[in-house]
């Protein structure tokens, strides 16, 4: 009898530790860019719930969408929460892995949220997600080495960007003074778009149709070739760079100019990772074209919950705890991520330790979106191969921007985006 008492001891035990004690795991796949603050921060979500468990992954920006894609496809159930850029949105939608996130939304998120950055996860009326950070490229510039070459004000047009460049040039200050990220990489057309909107330009016109071809998109990418071969300022390795390479270049005082997303803040003013903590300054990226004041590319991203996942519930609690005000002003504080609660703006201890929020904001005023489309990510990948044999000079840009348009009205025609 005593035996059997224990048994039955031993039995509820277990049963109390299987229902009392589990814990539901949500995994979670992140881009590198602030999965570092994400990982701190776990543990304060779990002790907050102590009954979900978030296992995180993290990739590089250029592998996110293969990795995000391929996997849910393979299988539906591999992630719970999954990192959507801006562009994404639509053609994710449309495969249906994102589920709907509008019956959630409390009136405070939709009172504090800047309704600009919300809409990177919107797509036909309807919310998949809540944005982390509200981020655009910045161009960021060394204030010692413009004193140094005479020079007291940041360019403000590109014409003063490639003269103020051959200044510093000439002076011995730097060998080049930019490097790129024109790598064949989403990061290219970042690039490109901002280029393009600084040059009046635009990527299609009302009906739909290819509008790079020409006006401003042309005199763009005749810029980012001349600037190379002509002008001689852009570093020849631009061409093979991503946005990640390009920051030891200005973090060591190798080029006095480059263009960046806001966690490049903090890696410039950071002793372990920059020569010139304290020279990097935040100014608005140049112009093109008399009448517009600047022009950046947006790219803020946001998390999303799968269709598919078993886990919502603890997936909305995570992806809403990221985008609290709290977690939102301890980012920025951090890791000089740009806020998506609009009051944080404003907010004394987040100005003090970062003063570039100031001109960072004033730069948000002029951006220019990437194309909005289901197609986007392959009308992106027909962009970046002929604007890269335009910088590599195999085609002439008139003829690459050419060729590249005929590919894509075949495209969008094919999926049914245009008539």
């Amino acid at each position: 009898m005593k035996k059997l008492n224990v048994l039955f001891l031993v039995s509820l035990l277990v049963l109390f530790a299987l229902t009392g004690f589990s814990k539901e795991t949500i995994k979670v796949i992140s881009s590198d860019d602030f999965a570092a603050f994400r990982r701190e921060v776990i543990p304060e979500f779990e002790k907050l719930y102590p009954d979900i468990e978030v296992e995180l992954t993290s990739v590089g920006y250029n592998q996110l969408y293969q990795k995000e894609v391929t996997s849910l496809i393979a299988n539906p159930k591999a992630y719970d929460v999954i990192d959507v850029d801006c562009i994404w949105t639509p053609e994710f939608v449309t495969l249906g892995l994102l589920e709907q996130i509008d019956d959630r939304l409390t009136p405070e998120m939709k009172e504090e949220i800047i309704p600009s950055v919300m809409t990177i996860l919107q797509y036909g009326g309807k919310t998949y997600g809540l944005p982390m950070f509200d981020d655009v490229l910045f161009f960021y510039y060394n204030e010692k080495m413009l004193e140094e070459a005479g020079l007291s004000e940041p360019p403000t047009t590109y014409d003063e960007f490639v003269s103020f460049s051959k200044t510093i040039m000439d002076k011995g200050l730097a060998k080049y003074g930019s490097v790129w990220g024109w790598a064949q990489a989403e990061g290219l057309i970042c690039y490109y778009t901002q280029l393009i909107g600084a040059f009046g330009g635009k990527f299609f016109d009302e009906n739909g149709y290819p509008a790079f071809n020409s006006g401003g998109g042309l005199e763009a990418l005749k810029w980012m070739v001349d600037s190379i071969y002509e002008y001689g300022v852009v570093d020849p390795s631009s061409i093979t760079s991503d946005d990640r390479a390009l920051l030891h270049g200005v973090a060591n005082g190798d080029v006095p100019f480059g263009f960046d997303w806001s966690f490049a803040w903090t890696i410039f003013n950071d002793p372990e990772q920059s020569t010139q903590v304290g020279n990097i300054k935040v100014g608005l990226c140049p112009t093109g074209k008399d009448g517009i004041v600047s022009n950046t590319s947006s790219g803020s991203m946001g998390f999303a919950i799968t269709k598919q996942s078993e886990h919502k519930d603890a997936a909305w609690k995570f992806i809403s705890f990221l985008a609290s005000k709290e977690m939102q002003k301890q980012q920025a504080i951090d890791y000089g991520a740009m806020p998506v609660v609009e009051s944080l703006y404003s907010d004394p201890e987040i100005l003090e330790l970062h003063p570039e929020f100031g001109p960072m904001l004033s730069q948000l005023s002029y951006v220019t979106d990437r194309p909005s489309l289901v197609s986007y990510n392959e009308v992106s990948r027909i962009l970046q191969i002929y604007i890269q044999r335009a910088l590599t000079k195999d085609m002439e840009p008139k003829e690459a921007l050419d060729a590249a348009a005929k590919e894509i009205v075949d495209l969008l025609k094919e999926y049914g985006e245009i008539n």
